[in-house]
């Protein structure tokens, strides 16, 4: 069966307007949430609502118990890649520490046989060039 880890972006996505991405959320296959991701979205909760929203959201996801957290392994992964990225493509972290999370989720999508379902090309497509992992641009 298709594992679909969707980015952060998507969802925010999602929340701002439920009739988007649908084909992801409807289609075949299971929706998977990176602790990740759950970390980025609760990073930009800042109102009631949000927060409402944000606990919803991770309520569904721990019920069914599809949260994927890391695996050692996985962070060992996500730093190589890293630092491949530093050499290879000239990525700053310290400028940019968003790519560490998006490092992680990539390893533990390969880890687990999902497909990473994102916006951010430009940084998945940069991992990807470096690191075997589907990934699926919308």
């Amino acid at each position: 069966m298709l594992k679909k880890l969707v980015d952060t972006n998507i969802l925010i996505d999602r929340f701002s307007n439920p009739s988007l991405h649908k084909e992801i959320f409807l289609s075949d296959g299971l929706v998977y949430l990176s602790s990740v991701v759950l970390m980025e979205l609760r990073a930009g909760v800042h109102t009631q609502e949000a927060l409402r929203a944000f606990n919803e959201l991770s309520d569904f996801f721990r019920r069914v118990d599809r949260i994927v957290a890391p695996s050692v392994k996985d962070y060992e992964k996500a730093g190589e890649i890293i630092s491949s990225l530093q050499s290879a493509k000239g990525y700053d972290i310290r400028k940019s520490a968003s790519i560490t999370n998006d490092c992680l989720i990539a390893a533990s999508a390969r880890s687990m046989g999902a497909v990473v379902y994102t916006q951010n090309k430009k940084d998945f497509q940069a991992i990807k060039d470096i690191f075997d992992f589907k990934v699926a641009f919308v």
